[in-house]
């Protein structure tokens, strides 16, 4: 009988709960393995965790790009994803203050003329953050650039050289963390 029980009980947990997805998993944070794009899946690329002063935890992220599409080209105008959960609470306005500066820092003083008016619009839209909010930033050439918290559409922003400006804080060629940035794009 104890046998029986014993085989019952390992094959329900065998069973796949209905509704959860595979994942990965970093510093507790669960990060669904492939974001369903209208035109083509996009595959979790990397996770990492950005940490201030080595031992503050800001946020877990990922990155999804298409299967096909190397890591090399991120900035290029391919669909891309990047999902970001808050270990701690941050004001609306030091969103704005950081975006501003970070997108400065990654681009020439022409692009950043040409995607002001982009840029002050979604900084308006930044909204306070608490532990385990999730901001994403969601790229396709045909729809352009989608900010969402939690799941809420906050705003569509357009221009590829705006999407690439603002994915370029995390993974351009002077991101806030060089070691998160290479965790996105799948370094170990």
């Amino acid at each position: 009988m104890k046998h029986t029980i014993l085989i019952v009980a390992c094959c329900i947990m065998a069973l796949p709960v209905h509704g959860l997805e595979p994942a990965a998993s970093i510093d507790g944070v669960r990060f669904a393995l492939v974001y369903p794009n209208d035109q083509t899946p996009l595959r979790l690329r990397g996770v990492a965790t950005l940490r201030y002063l080595r031992f503050i935890k800001a946020y877990a992220g990922a990155l999804y790009m298409p299967k096909a599409i190397p890591s090399d080209d991120v900035l290029r105008d391919v669909p891309k994803r990047l999902v970001l959960e808050y270990f701690q609470s941050i004001d609306a306005e030091d969103f704005a203050d950081a975006t501003r500066a970070m997108v400065e820092r990654n681009t020439d003083a022409d692009t950043f003329s040409r995607i002001a008016p982009e840029l002050y619009r979604l900084c308006r839209a930044f909204r306070s953050v608490a532990p385990t909010d999730r901001y994403a930033l969601t790229y396709t050439p045909e729809s352009g650039l989608s900010l969402t918290l939690n799941g809420i559409l906050l705003g569509t922003f357009q221009g590829p050289d705006f999407a690439r400006a603002m994915f370029a804080v995390w993974l351009g060629d002077a991101p806030i963390d060089k070691a998160f940035r290479k965790r996105l794009l799948g370094a170990k």
